[in-house]
């Protein structure tokens, strides 16, 4: 199966890093917005949401914000393509815990302990612009 490519605009690469600092040492999260084919993701707008975890190496998304971006995508012609979620101290790997709940069917990770930003969910190819 040939991967599926998510294309990631280089601004938005940054403003995911600017948020996952913002957020720590607790973990930042939120939704990807844009549009999706068969072949590809295409990531047009980050929306950060309240991450509801319990502890600052975890995140939840509120399902009360989930459902409010999603309508608002809706309403603006995008959809909600993925999640992200940021790592303080660990790679842009998904812990067992990401893998256990995995949130879409695209999935960033941001690690502010290397600057890296990857794609984790199935066979996706994350190009960077």
């Amino acid at each position: 199966m040939k991967p599926a490519r998510a294309r990631l605009p280089s601004e938005l690469r940054d403003e995911l890093l600017a948020r996952a600092r913002e957020s720590a040492p607790r973990e930042a999260c939120g939704l990807l917005l844009g549009r999706r084919t068969p072949e590809a993701f295409e990531i047009e707008a980050l929306a950060e949401l309240r991450n509801v975890a319990l502890t600052a190496t975890a995140f939840e998304l509120e399902p009360s914000d989930v459902l409010e971006i999603e309508r608002a995508a809706l309403a603006s012609g995008r959809e909600v393509v993925g999640a992200w979620h940021s790592h303080v101290l660990a790679a842009a790997e998904p812990s067992a815990r990401d893998l256990a709940h995995p949130p879409y069917a695209l999935a960033l990770i941001v690690s502010l302990r290397d600057g890296d930003v990857r794609a984790w969910r199935g066979p996706v190819e994350l190009e960077l612009d």
